[in-house]
């Protein structure tokens, strides 16, 4: 592990290039003049300001205030596109969520940096452009990451560019492993509960395994039904949903949270809430549990001595494969925006996520310690091109890709449901999975199904 004051300086890679990050669109706010609007100028495509005609881009911004670096790469974008003038609009909030009510509200921007989590509900909804026109001319699409591109292509449409990945690992603290002779973490589930057995330390308050149990349970479940070879819903082509929550591997998963639970090896205030998860981990209460590369700083303010971090890929299930959960945020144009506005936001899209902008957007911030592990989606480029990382965390983040998905179809809609089945079977190691997740299922589709079909129906 490399020393405690380099991993410090690690930030969430939200902050690259703060306000230009945030999206365009239209909005209400004074226009940032375009100095260079009366020279010729040759776009990123080539053109010249005599071959398109003056267009305003107005950006979404969560602050107005920039650092010098953003200044200077909005000026060279300026430059580059005299015939594009932006108007920042400072926007409270997560411009990327809110992104779908202003579609329905007619007040949507012409771009956004969305999450991951929208993108299947913007895809649906039919609110988001398909790219591959501009992606076929664009020289630097081969660098992009298939892997990551796929997850926004349907029926051969590709509706997203992918501008980090942040995704759920597995933590586990070194010193408690190293102290009960553990030199490595756990491969698998049955090794994982091995480990908890002989971690936990009532007399210590040491838990030896820690999991989601007084809310959101149905975040952190998801990721042991896939790693049993299942899920908790299907979705059909035309955009409809099919909830699974009594698939065998859902079973599996609800049997082995009962088996934690019996196995005392949780922690036995089942009221902890995900914050005071993280505030038991940084004290070295909790041994292991599941863990976002993005949650390195949370634990190092509450305390923890970050050479005590092991991360890992989540222990494989019964299908005999890891799986977890990715997380990050893509670049999408709006499809109600006028053919001009679209074709100027592609020139912004392209700008910043051309290699040379990200580079020097990662060197800016490795510059200052402020990059985090996260994995950057193009085949020319890592985050260990531009920092230091622990070498254990290298294959760890390179591998990612072929285990991470996206979270659950209609997490937003049926998540409720599932989150009371897990906390019942949690605090009741007799309770009968089977019963649970069926009586949760049925009340779903009573209350949610029909509702939820009849709005993502695509055809």
């Amino acid at each position: 592990m490399k020393n405690s004051k380099r991993l410090l300086a690690l930030l969430s890679c939200s902050a690259i290039t703060a306000s230009m990050l945030a999206g365009c669109g239209g909005g209400n706010s004074s226009s940032v003049p375009n100095s260079s609007s009366s020279e010729k100028e040759s776009s990123s495509s080539g053109s010249s300001t005599e071959e398109h005609k003056p267009v305003e881009l107005t950006l979404w911004v969560t602050s107005r205030n920039q650092d010098e670096f953003q200044d200077e790469r909005e000026a060279e974008f300026l430059k580059q596109h005299p015939w594009i003038t932006l108007n920042k609009v400072v926007k409270e909030g997560d411009p990327g969520n809110e992104f779908y009510q202003a579609v329905a509200a007619g007040t949507a921007p012409d771009c956004i940096n969305g999450s991951f989590t929208m993108m299947d509900k913007y895809i649906s909804s039919g609110i988001i452009t398909p790219l591959n026109s501009y992606l076929d001319k664009w020289d630097e699409t081969q660098y992009l990451d298939p892997t990551y591109l796929d997850m926004f292509t349907r029926d051969g449409k590709i509706y997203g560019v992918p501008v980090e990945v942040t995704p759920m690992l597995f933590g586990y603290n070194k010193a408690l492993f190293e102290a009960a002779g553990y030199k490595n973490p756990p491969a698998t589930w049955d090794e994982a509960m091995e480990m908890a057995k002989k971690l936990n330390d009532p007399n210590g308050q040491v838990a030896g395994y820690a999991t989601l149990a007084a809310e959101w349970t149905e975040w952190f479940f998801q990721y042991y039904v896939w790693q049993a070879g299942g899920d908790l819903t299907k979705e059909n082509e035309d955009g409809t949903i099919e909830l699974t929550f009594t698939d065998p591997a859902v079973i599996e998963a609800a049997k082995y949270y009962q088996k934690l639970s019996a196995e005392k090896v949780l922690p036995s205030d089942r009221t902890l809430k995900f914050g005071d998860l993280l505030e038991q981990f940084s004290k070295g209460k909790i041994a292991m549990m599941p863990f976002a590369v993005d949650w390195v700083m949370d634990v190092a303010n509450r305390g923890m001595d970050l050479d005590d971090l092991g991360l890992c890929l989540p222990p494989a299930g019964p299908s005999g494969k890891s799986a977890t959960a990715i997380a990050g945020s893509a670049w999408v144009i709006n499809a109600n925006s006028s053919q001009e506005k679209q074709d100027a936001a592609w020139e912004y899209i392209s700008f910043l996520m051309s290699k040379e902008e990200r580079s020097l957007a990662f060197e800016n911030l490795a510059s200052k310690g402020s990059i985090a592990p996260i994995t950057i989606p193009r085949t020319d480029m890592t985050i260990t091109d531009f920092t230091d990382f622990p070498e254990e965390w290298e294959p760890i983040l390179s591998s990612v890709g072929e285990i991470g998905r996206l979270e659950f179809y209609g997490k937003a809609d049926f998540g409720s449901y599932v989150d009371r089945a897990v906390q019942k079977i949690l605090a009741n190691p007799n309770a009968n999975p089977e019963k649970e997740f069926g009586d949760a299922q049925a009340l779903a589709e009573k209350e949610a199904l029909a509702k939820f079909n009849e709005t993502n129906k695509t055809a």
